[in-house]
């Protein structure tokens, strides 16, 4: 934790010392309660592979932060919150520091902005962009450890999970995206537990936070839905703060009759009673673990993308020996690949037709296949009209897609893949990790800075002072102009 802060809560009637509101006559545990007693008292004591996924999670996350940096939608944030002052949080891109809510905002959104971070399957929703991003630019702020950050990291990753349980699929096929909504809310209960805030102050947290909590899925293929991920890191460090200083919420903001559950998902979401009960037991990064993309792209083709590149190496195929490719997956994934003909990069990244056109043209799909001339190839836009997709039941399972392929020879290839690269079933090995991470920041902040960068991520535990990664990258920028200048 982060010293020993007490929070300050105002007396009023019906809220109790320090604590949320609670409705006259309520008698029961509301879940927000469960959930902020349960990150107010957790220890740290957690078992190693739940440190160990937690670092792996640091590792991809700061690789895709230093990879987005000079993106476009960074860019805007970054020029955005520089009218608003200095402080003491570091942003990619900058030398310049922040106030640790702008620093969480910039961070976030940049950490999402090639589309190449991680994913968790409960919340369907991208968690280490938001948690990460908040908890480094309040922690540097503060002056917290890396096992205080990777701590806070966990206990988030844990609220972020048990709520999707709770609230999804009703939540996603609703139209909101969680990364936003459930984040938002995640982010809120993970800078509390940095904070030290007690039971009290963790439930204000996260009532505060259910008035922040906001995103549609409507925003894909512009900038905004990269900003998502940036405004649920700062709306994180916004509502600890505020109850850190005395802000109260009430306590029923989750389950009440204008809580979360009912505005945000319909009757047929689970609810709170089986995600609450399995809070901390076990961890959900040791139950469900990470998902670490292996293509910058919308995670909804990456079963697709592996079964191709599978038919491509069996049956050593080329783009002239396709008659037709159909990928078979869900009907919510296919919600999110939109873009039939992707007019940018923005769009290109949630369009099947594209990426499978990249991955059989050229044998993998990577951050250079993203930018205006890679999208303007004819020889990708002859292929994308010979790739669509139906409709598959989600028996197999949320990452479950099957390609087939019609040869000029008459033949049909099909393969069914059920655990992307990446996912908990097939997890991307420590080697390739690094590999990822090397090939994200060597070539924006220089060999040197990365190698530096990597081995304080490796060690990220034994940190002192948050301060030594964060001063370790912003160093890098300031030494290196953005890419292409």
């Amino acid at each position: 934790m982060v010293g020993s802060p007490t929070p300050r809560c105002r007396e009023s009637s019906g809220a109790t010392s320090c604590g949320w509101r609670r409705r006259s006559g309520a008698d029961a545990v509301h879940a927000l309660e469960a959930i902020a007693t349960w990150a107010a008292e957790v220890g740290d004591d957690h078992d190693d592979l739940a440190w160990s996924r937690a670092r792996a999670g640091c590792i991809d996350t700061v690789a895709c932060m230093v990879a987005g940096a000079h993106d476009p939608a960074t860019e805007t944030a970054r020029g955005a919150v520089a009218r608003w002052g200095s402080g003491a949080a570091m942003t990619v891109g900058d030398v310049e520091r922040r106030p640790a809510p702008w620093a969480a905002l910039v961070n976030g959104t940049a950490a999402d902005a090639l589309d190449f971070d991680d994913y968790d399957v409960p919340a369907a929703s991208h968690p280490s962009a938001v948690l990460l991003p908040a908890l480094l630019a309040l922690g540097e702020e503060r002056g917290a450890s890396g096992r205080s950050i990777l701590d806070a990291y966990i206990v988030g990753l844990e609220v972020q999970m048990r709520l999707g349980e709770a609230l999804n699929m009703s939540h996603f096929v609703k139209g909101f995206h969680p990364t936003a909504t459930i984040g938002t809310l995640a982010a809120s209960v993970a800078c509390a537990h940095l904070l030290g805030l007690d039971a009290g102050g963790t439930g204000n947290a996260l009532s505060i936070a259910t008035s922040l909590a906001a995103g549609s899925k409507g925003q894909l293929g512009t900038t905004t839905v990269h900003l998502h991920t940036g405004l649920a890191a700062h709306n994180g460090v916004l509502a600890a703060s505020l109850a850190e200083a005395g802000a109260t919420g009430s306590a029923d903001a989750l389950d009440g009759a204008s809580g979360t559950l009912r505005l945000l998902a319909d009757d047929d979401a689970p609810g709170f009673e089986v995600p609450l009960a399995k809070l901390g037991n076990p961890l959900a990064i040791v139950e469900y673990g990470l998902c670490v993309k292996p293509y910058p792209c919308c995670s909804y083709a990456t079963s697709a993308i592996d079964g191709l590149l599978r038919l491509r190496g069996e049956h050593r195929l080329v783009a002239d020996d396709v008659v037709e490719v159909t990928a078979h997956l869900p009907a919510h994934n296919m919600e999110f690949l939109r873009f039939h003909d992707p007019a940018d990069e923005l769009e290109a990244r949630f369009s099947m037709e594209y990426c499978l056109s990249v991955a059989l043209v050229a044998g993998g799909v990577v951050v250079s296949d993203f930018t205006p001339e890679a999208i303007a190839r004819d020889s990708i836009r002859v292929l994308s009209s010979r790739i669509r997709m139906e409709a598959l039941p989600l028996a197999g399972g949320p990452c479950s897609e099957r390609v087939v392929v019609k040869h000029v020879d008459g033949r049909t290839l099909e393969t069914t893949v059920d655990h992307p690269r990446g996912s908990a079933g097939l997890p991307i090995s420590e080697a390739d990790l690094l590999a990822k991470f090397d090939s994200c920041v060597e070539g924006v902040l220089g060999v040197p800075v990365a190698a530096s960068l990597k081995q304080v991520l490796l060690d990220f535990d034994s940190l002192d002072d948050i301060g030594d990664l964060t001063a370790l990258m912003a160093s890098g920028f300031w030494a290196r102009p953005p890419p292409d200048v």
